[in-house]
């Protein structure tokens, strides 16, 4: 499904998985569950590109719906996998998950405020130590990774029993508005365009935040 011109979002994935073009590359934001890697080549391989054309690909932290495919994906693309710091332990299994991924090396460990592949990253940590955000200046547009959640128009934060420290994921959320975006590309639910910023600040009022 093409949301922008330059970003693509991979049909059928549990967590959504986006393709972001640049410079003639493709980034990967998550990777999706195990197997799920031929749905991500299948929709490259429509769009024109080849494996070799992807040059990164971006955790937005390592539940095992976001990087079951990413070891694989790796392999066959040849690209260079980016999380934050504080999550990459995670990924490359020096550090326990609930349920594990095959670990993947983190060759670009990044920070809040790093720019890669044009995007932002916003540390919003709560969900998980390294979780993060990815933020589109150009097109006003933030990759949420599992901050929120999207369901009929509205966002919700992720349930509480799924997130390690929820009011600090709660602070990340408010945090959020200080950003200017109109769109949000959520990993669970479907893409909020143009209203995103309103949907966004409804559920930081709804959060008492």
């Amino acid at each position: 499904m093409k949301v922008f011109e330059n970003v693509h979002l991979v049909d059928g994935t549990m967590a959504n998985v986006y393709l972001v073009l640049h410079g003639g590359k493709v980034a990967i934001i998550d990777a999706g569950l195990p197997g799920e890697h031929v749905k991500v080549l299948n929709y490259l391989k429509e769009l024109g590109f080849a494996p070799e054309d992807v040059d990164l690909i971006i955790a937005t932290h390592a539940h095992h719906d976001h990087i079951g495919s990413l070891r694989v994906l790796k392999e066959i693309t040849g690209a260079k996998v980016a999380a934050h710091r504080e999550e990459a332990p995670y990924i490359q299994g020096e550090k326990p998950v609930k349920l594990s991924s095959e670990p993947v090396e983190v060759e670009i460990p990044l920070e809040d405020g790093d720019e890669i592949a044009g995007l932002k990253v916003v540390h919003s940590p709560g969900h998980s130590p390294g979780s993060i955000v990815l933020y589109s200046e150009e097109l006003g547009a933030i990759f949420t990774g599992d901050l929120v959640h999207e369901e009929n128009g509205r966002l919700y934060e992720i349930p509480h029993r799924y997130s390690l420290d929820p009011m600090k994921n709660r602070e990340a959320i408010r945090k959020i508005l200080e950003l200017e975006f109109r769109h949000v590309l959520p990993s669970h639910g479907r893409p909020i365009l143009n209203e995103g910023k309103e949907r966004w600040r409804e559920l930081v009022e709804e959060l008492e935040l």
